[in-house]
C-alpha cells in the first residue's frame, strides 16, 4: 500500500460512521391543537414554496392534489423536490416526475396529516435496440436529426409507475409541522 492509502483509509472510515440517523416522521402524523383549515392553507404553501402545481379546486375539503412535477437534476440545486443523491442522479438521468397528495383530517384536538408522493418514470418502448451490435446503428451518420426525430415522433411514450417517495413524503412532513410550528404525536 503506498504512503498515501494509509491516509485514505482513516477518511473513509470516518466518512462512513459519519452519517446522521435521520428521524422519521409518523405518516399519517397527528398535529395535537392544530386547526385542520390552517394545517390545509400550511401543506399547499410547502407545496407551492416547492413549485408543486396545486390542482384547483379540490375534490374535497381537507385535500391537496398537485398536478406532476418533472424532478430536479444535478444542476438545480435551488429545487426541494427531490432528496438524496441517489434520487437525484435518478432525475437527472431518466425523466421522472412526481404528484402529491397531502390529506387533512380532524383528529381529537386536532388534526392528522397524510403524505402520499407518487413516482413516475418516463419510459419510451422500441427505442433501445434489442442487440448489442445494434447500439451502433443509434449514432449511424447517415441518419440524419430529422430522420431520427420522425422515429422517435411515433414512438410511444408511457409513464412506468415507480411507487411511492418516501423521502419526500418525509420532507414534506417535517415542512408542514415546521410551519405549523408545533410537535407532531409519534
Amino acid at each position: 500500500m503506498g504512503r498515501w492509502m494509509w491516509l485514505l483509509v482513516p477518511v473513509a472510515m470516518v466518512a462512513g460512521c459519519a452519517r446522521v440517523s435521520e428521524m422519521r416522521l409518523a405518516n399519517p402524523m397527528a398535529l395535537t391543537g392544530a386547526d385542520p383549515a390552517t394545517a390545509e392553507q400550511v401543506a399547499r404553501r410547502v407545496l407551492t414554496e416547492m413549485r408543486f402545481p396545486i390542482e384547483y379546486p379540490s375534490a374535497r375539503p381537507g385535500l391537496v392534489a398537485t398536478g406532476p412535477l418533472t424532478g430536479d437534476s444535478w444542476f438545480e440545486f435551488w429545487r426541494k423536490d427531490t432528496v438524496g443523491s441517489h434520487q437525484i442522479a435518478e432525475s437527472s438521468l431518466h425523466t421522472v416526475r412526481r404528484r402529491v397528495i397531502v390529506s387533512v383530517a380532524p383528529k381529537g384536538q386536532g388534526c392528522e396529516v397524510l403524505v402520499r408522493v407518487a413516482k413516475e418514470r418516463l419510459s419510451a418502448p422500441g427505442v433501445a435496440p434489442e442487440q448489442i451490435s445494434g447500439a451502433v446503428s443509434l449514432y449511424d451518420p447517415r441518419d440524419s436529426d430529422l430522420q431520427r426525430q420522425d422515429a422517435l415522433a411515433v414512438t410511444k411514450y408511457q409513464w412506468i409507475d415507480m411507487g411511492r417517495d418516501e423521502a419526500l413524503e418525509q420532507r414534506i412532513l417535517d415542512r408542514i409541522q415546521t410551519a405549523l410550528g408545533r410537535g407532531a404525536v409519534r
